[in-house]
């Protein structure tokens, strides 16, 4: 059996693949790469992509791989596009900050702002930082960015056909799989975990749903709601439910050093792939 996944980084497509995966025996799971260059004649296995734009995997490749590829099970995962804002901002320097420590440092500094008093800065500020272009970007970008980003999304979605399955984020969080394991004809196994060699490349911060609620500010819900509404919609989420924690708070070890941890992790890296690589690499 082939079982393709896809959705947005940090959506929970990486330890979901892992736990579909688990539930099939001598099943491979492949996490990331480009399409097709993975395929192999395999009892079983699962592959999941994610879409990045900036790297080339939109959806127009993601609608032609799913299309000239057999796949027995398609799966797209969703999560609450609020709580994924919240990670991508917080995941930016997960590729380290070489060639743009300045922003970096300011990156950081407005989060631990915000820590220190969750109400005193928009959300809409703090991405203002966290952008890939020149920076800081406006607040109108920001979320031009995000709603067209969610247009796009949804009209793909919408086109997907009946031998697809919506998976929700927050439903492998509540332990919701019945009507997922209807769809699959099996059951996942919700204990597996993210391999060691993964987990390496990849630091989890919260595992949880809501975190929105403590980044938002009221002027926030009046930016964001427009740009995200027809995709919540669509996936079925509350759209009527905006309320922000009256209590707002942000933990600084899965936010400001959940960041430094993500660059210093990217340096770790870097140098293990030089000494592996030391010895092949001739003198100048």
């Amino acid at each position: 059996m082939n079982i393709l996944i896809l959705g947005h980084g940090k959506s929970g497509t990486t330890i979901f693949v892992f736990k579909v995966a688990a539930g099939l025996p001598n099943c491979q799971a492949f996490s990331g790469g480009d399409p097709v260059k993975r395929l192999g004649d395999y009892e079983n296995a699962v592959y999941k992509h994610t879409y990045n734009v900036r790297k080339g995997r939109n959806f127009d490749l993601f609608d032609d791989y799913s299309k000239e590829i057999n796949f027995d099970r398609k799966i797209w995962m969703a999560r609450d596009p609020r709580d994924v804002a919240v990670s991508e901002m917080l995941y930016r320097w997960h590729k380290g900050h070489k060639g743009s420590r300045k922003q970096f440092q300011e990156h950081l500094a407005i989060v631990q702002k915000k820590e220190m008093d969750p109400e005193s800065i928009p959300f809409h500020v703090v991405c203002r930082y966290s952008s890939h272009d020149n920076w800081p970007i406006t607040t109108d970008a920001v979320i031009e960015k995000l709603r067209s980003r969610y247009q796009t999304t949804r009209e793909f979605v919408k086109s997907l056909g009946n031998e697809w399955f919506i998976f929700r984020y927050e439903d492998m969080i509540n332990k919701n799989f019945d009507a997922l394991h209807e769809y699959l004809g099996f059951e996942i196994d919700d204990n597996a975990q993210i391999p060691s060699t993964t987990k390496k490349k990849k630091v989890a911060r919260k595992k949880a749903m809501g975190d929105w609620r403590h980044w938002f500010t009221e002027e926030d819900v009046e930016l964001f709601k427009p740009a995200l509404l027809p995709y919540m919609e669509l996936i079925g989420y509350d759209c009527t439910d905006w309320a922000l924690d009256p209590n707002p708070e942000i933990d600084p070890q899965v936010s400001s050093l959940y960041m430094k941890g993500l660059a210093r992790q990217n340096t770790v890296n870097n140098l293990r792939r030089y000494k592996l690589l030391r010895p092949f690499i001739k003198p100048v």
